[in-house]
């Protein structure tokens, strides 16, 4: 820390000097080329320094290329638009700069009480690193509870329960399941088509768990190459084999013990690492790559798959004792085209959200709009209504959305199940819902009328109004 303060010092003496001292370019970029990277603008924000370590990495062109430069065409991202305009550092960040994650930390630069300029510097290239500082941290005999809080803020959990918008019976029902679910140390399968939010369920019942305060790691298992897999989950010791980091590395278990580790899309796992991943819930316990120590896991395994596994387990590609460890408790995220009821709230958190990040006036969608986006099938869930709603609101920029702004679903072709296609009105949309919500709980209440009542808190007069209103036949 003593040498970045100097290093700090001699930048803001450099802009204070109008960076006219050739000796101190070259003693940051001596400094910093193979660590880090500075960058530095003047109050008006134009680049004046950028070391040779931060003009490569994040630009690919040499320093002199990016020189005068506007920051915000130049480096979108930077932050230091913002330092300029408040005069408070930010340290130790996580951006996103130029398609790179970074951990970064902001200074302005003052003289005689005035803000001449602002720097950035690059802490960490890899948000690996990052996390392997805070294990060491957290594996101390006496871990400062500053650093527990920040760990907490950067690994924690970051959706709740309350996070997770709709109404509908479908996902009440889901979110139902969930809480029960998140008190409890199992495993849990959470399942449902891509794009409907299977991570946030995650994120709820970490947050819901009694493992809260622990570190919440998401792994994406198709992101991860096959041979990388073992290392990546399960760490490995220095000199596990070429170019293995020195003192070695934790993978993502030990990352996540006493908290959560989410296996995302469990499904693309190779059939050796399923082997592997068995014994860990049987053993609760984890072997380095070239290591000898067995490391005690307490983490909660919560794994999520848009595939039917059963099926995959019928077909021999993936493990049937593995299917039943992780498929302890289930939890099955609805489609979107299940909760339409929900499209309009949705719809509005992610407008508002617009408005916010970028500007704009929409003030949420016309009847006609939605009317069209409650007939649409939906294949990519949520993630598919989020890019559809931002789309039109960069078209609409303010007031109402309206169906001239849905070209991206209304020129769709129509997804499977649309059957004949028919106009849906939303009375038809409401009746067919409170339809299968009945029936869903009759069936779990084996038909039982007067349980159906209470759980759907209707007396029996307005139950069997409702039974002959829907044409459902329960004789």
């Amino acid at each position: 820390m003593k040498d970045m303060t100097r290093i700090v010092a001699r930048g803001m003496e450099m802009i204070a000097d109008k960076y006219s001292n050739a000796e101190i370019f070259e003693m940051i970029d001596q400094t910093l080329d193979e660590y880090a990277g500075m960058l530095i603008v003047d109050r008006q924000g134009q680049i004046i320094y950028a070391s040779q370590c931060f003009s490569e990495f994040l630009f690919g062109l040499s320093t002199g290329s990016v020189i005068g430069k506007d920051i915000d065409e130049a480096c979108p991202g930077s932050g230091l638009r913002e330092v300029l305009n408040t005069g408070l550092p930010q340290i130790g960040k996580i951006s996103m700069i130029n398609g790179h994650h970074l951990v970064v930390s902001r200074y302005p630069i003052i003289k005689n009480k005035a803000i001449t300029g602002a720097m950035v510097l690059i802490q960490f290239r890899r948000l690996e690193d990052s996390l392997d500082l805070a294990y060491q941290v957290t594996t101390q005999d006496k871990p400062l509870d500053y650093y527990h809080q920040e760990l907490q803020r950067l690994w924690g959990g970051k959706y709740s329960f309350d996070s997770i918008i709709g109404n509908s019976y479908a996902i009440m029902e889901a979110k139902r399941k969930a809480w029960d679910i998140a008190i409890t140390r199992a495993p849990v399968l959470i399942t449902g088509e891509t794009g409907t939010g299977k991570e946030l369920f995650a994120h709820a019942i970490h947050l819901d768990s009694l493992q809260k305060q622990g570190p919440f790691i998401a792994v994406n298992c198709a992101g991860i190459p096959d041979n990388l897999m073992e290392s990546e989950l399960f760490g490995y010791d220095e000199g596990a084999f070429t170019g293995a980091r020195r003192g070695g590395k934790p993978g993502k278990f030990e990352l996540a013990n006493a908290g959560t580790i989410l296996l995302d899309e469990i499904s693309e796992l190779p059939l050796y690492m399923q082997a592997k991943l068995l014994r860990v819930l049987q053993e609760h316990e984890v072997e380095r790559v070239g290591g000898n120590a067995v490391i005690p896991i307490t983490a909660r395994i919560i794994s999520a798959t848009n595939r039917d596994l059963e099926a995959m387990v019928r077909a021999g590609t993936f493990r049937e004792d593995l299917f039943y460890r992780l498929n302890v408790f289930s939890v099955r995220v609805p489609s979107l085209r299940e909760r339409v009821e929900d499209i309009s709230a949705i719809s509005y958190y992610f407008i508002s959200r617009f408005n916010l990040e970028i500007g704009t006036r929409v003030s949420g969608l016309s009847d006609a709009a939605l009317h069209i986006m409650m007939q649409y099938r939906w294949p990519g869930n949520i993630r598919e209504l989020k890019s559809t709603v931002e789309r039109a609101c960069l078209d609409t920029k303010m007031g109402l959305i309206k169906p001239v702004h849905l070209n991206s679903i209304t020129s769709a072709k129509s997804g499977p199940g649309d059957g004949d296609n028919r106009s849906l009105s939303l009375k038809s949309i409401r009746m067919e819902s409170e339809r299968k919500a009945i029936l869903m709980v009759l069936e779990q209440t084996g038909g039982n009328k007067t349980m159906a009542c209470k759980i759907l808190d209707m007396n029996r007069t307005s139950f069997y109004n409702k039974l002959k209103e829907l044409n459902i036949d329960i004789n």
